[in-house]
């Protein structure tokens, strides 16, 4: 129980600190880090344990730095090749700007759904939304906690989604029945999130038709304003709908969009690799305030900041520091309420200190399923509460690998966008209150099959 209270005060408060003070959040984590060493050497464990637990989280997260790689390609690559300022030209002329919110928040949704993959979606659709919001001059980290609200519909519940995998084995449910189970937090959270946006919607201040036109402009000047350019979007949407890995159909699109920017935009080749080392910049400032973003060479600190969570992540796997903490957290638990929100609490922590957003789903899946099968109650249930706290809300935590991807894929910082995405922080409140109303359910059966 010590260890586990530790290791959390150790990331939260080198990291709160670190956020205080405006020093790099690496140098926190790194601080933190240490400290989570010299904790697992006083228990027993050597350096050379350290240093394998270290190297395996490390090899578990080299397709998240692939990924991250690519969408810094992508993000360039789609603005010169004409991409992004087609799609924000014709979605500027049709959006209705007070809407956007909502707007961001459905087609993002549908868009995961049928992907299945929350990095996908933000890759390619979030950096057009985004776009398109600067344009009208609405607040980007609203626009950013829509995008990322969608977004993570389809990373919880998409039959095509590896996270709703990785949730359904770690319990040992099965995906279907587990769907089902799901249905009514998901209808809740998909409702509740729709209303926010749309009430938060009547709050936003866009700008009027005519400033509009001027952007739309520009972008007709400097840009060859083409449905052509959507064939990026077609080759990467196709590609992870034919199951191909995501890894590669992100790489198809930057291929698709590089392509595009030296043939059909006649970008020169030292334009277009300088745009992809060093990010997306124009010579108009009108549109610099719209085009910008991505570049491999600007994702030096994220790229550390994932090689040291990925050491945490192995390390605090290989020392099990909160199996004591778990054991007593369920004690006192006699009901299905009790059980599902102390597992909320428990998936909460570890999307906090593991650092991914698999090694939470994991961890509380295959660490509570015999709690909670031996207390009678259903693996699917389990996965259900797994997804709505674990799952979702590593897409809250700064350092956790999804939000750092999330936040890299649509250029919004994930503080700046935290508040506003309502999908991720409804899901451990609604699957409580689902719990609740399933004991109710259960006392009432049992009322009326009581014998006289």
């Amino acid at each position: 129980m010590k260890d586990a209270i530790l290791t959390f005060l150790f990331i939260v408060v080198s990291l709160a600190v670190a956020a205080i003070y405006k020093i790099p959040l690496v140098i926190g984590f790194a601080v933190a880090l240490l400290l989570v060493i010299l904790l697992v050497l006083k228990k027993g464990f050597t350096l050379k344990d350290v240093a394998f637990a270290s190297l395996d989280g490390f090899k578990r997260i080299k397709p998240v730095i692939y990924i991250l790689g690519l969408i810094s390609l992508l993000i360039p690559a789609w603005i010169m090749s004409g991409t992004v300022p087609t799609m924000i030209y014709y979605i500027v002329q049709w959006i209705e700007p007070t809407w956007i919110l909502l707007f961001a928040f459905l087609i993002a949704s549908v868009t995961s759904f049928v992907l299945g993959t929350a990095i996908g979606t933000l890759g390619s659709l979030g950096i057009i939304i985004i776009g398109v919001a600067i344009t009208v001059q609405v607040p980007i980290a609203l626009v950013a906690g829509a995008l990322v609200s969608g977004a993570f519909v389809g990373d919880r519940c998409s039959p095509l989604s590896s996270a709703f995998h990785l949730a359904a084995n770690s319990v040992d449910g099965d995906p279907k029945k587990m769907f089902w189970r799901m249905l009514p937090t998901t209808l809740f959270m998909l409702l509740f999130s729709a209303l926010f946006y749309f009430i938060l919607g009547f709050f936003v201040k866009p700008t009027n038709v005519i400033e509009n036109l001027a952007v739309t402009n520009l972008l007709e000047d400097y840009f060859h304003i083409s449905l052509v350019t959507l064939l990026p979007i077609i080759v990467l949407f196709g590609s992870i709908l034919l199951k191909v890995r995501t890894i590669y159909a992100l790489g198809f699109g930057v291929l698709t969009g590089i392509a595009l920017a030296l043939f059909f935009q006649s970008q020169g080749i030292m334009e277009v690799m300088q745009n992809l080392g060093y990010g997306y910049h124009h010579e108009n400032q009108g549109l610099e305030e719209v085009l910008r973003g991505g570049g491999i060479l600007t994702m030096g600190q994220l790229f550390l900041f994932i090689t040291l969570a990925s050491m945490m992540n192995g390390i605090l796997d290989k020392a099990k520091l909160f199996e004591v903490f778990m054991k007593k957290m369920f004690e006192k638990a006699y009901s299905l309420t009790s059980y599902t929100a102390r597992t909320v609490v428990i998936g909460i922590l570890f999307a906090i200190v593991g650092c991914n957003q698999a090694f939470p789903v994991m961890l509380t899946g295959r660490s509570l399923k015999k709690t909670w099968v031996e207390a009678g109650y259903n693996q699917e249930d389990l996965g259900r509460v797994v997804c709505d706290s674990a799952l979702v809300t590593s897409g809250l935590v700064p350092w956790n690998m999804v939000a750092i991807l999330s936040a890299a894929a649509i250029g919004v910082a994930t503080l700046d966008y935290v508040m506003f995405a309502a999908f991720l922080w409804l899901g451990p409140i609604i699957t409580i209150i689902v719990s609740y109303f399933s004991d109710q359910k259960v006392v009432t059966h049992e009322k009326k099959v009581e014998p006289a």
